[in-house]
């Protein structure tokens, strides 16, 4: 599974739906909400291994830029 799969794949965990696309929002997504924004931060650093600055959490606002600072930080 490569990394934008997974990424995918705890999306759809997080946000509690069948399947997200790579244009998934929070502008799109209703079920992304505040708290899931933190339970996505949370599933990502720990699936990846590595820790997220409040600064990166705050600009993860669409798949792309969760990719970009994933790859960042690897």
């Amino acid at each position: 599974m490569n990394l934008e799969e997974k990424v995918l794949e705890i999306m759809c965990e997080t946000f509690g739906v069948d399947d997200v696309s790579t244009s998934v929002s929070q502008k799109n997504c209703e079920q992304w909400d505040s708290l899931r924004h933190l339970t996505l931060a949370s599933e990502l650093e720990e699936a990846f291994d590595l820790e997220l600055e409040p600064e990166e959490i705050a600009e993860m606002t669409d798949f792309e830029r969760v990719i970009t600072m994933l790859k960042s930080k690897m």
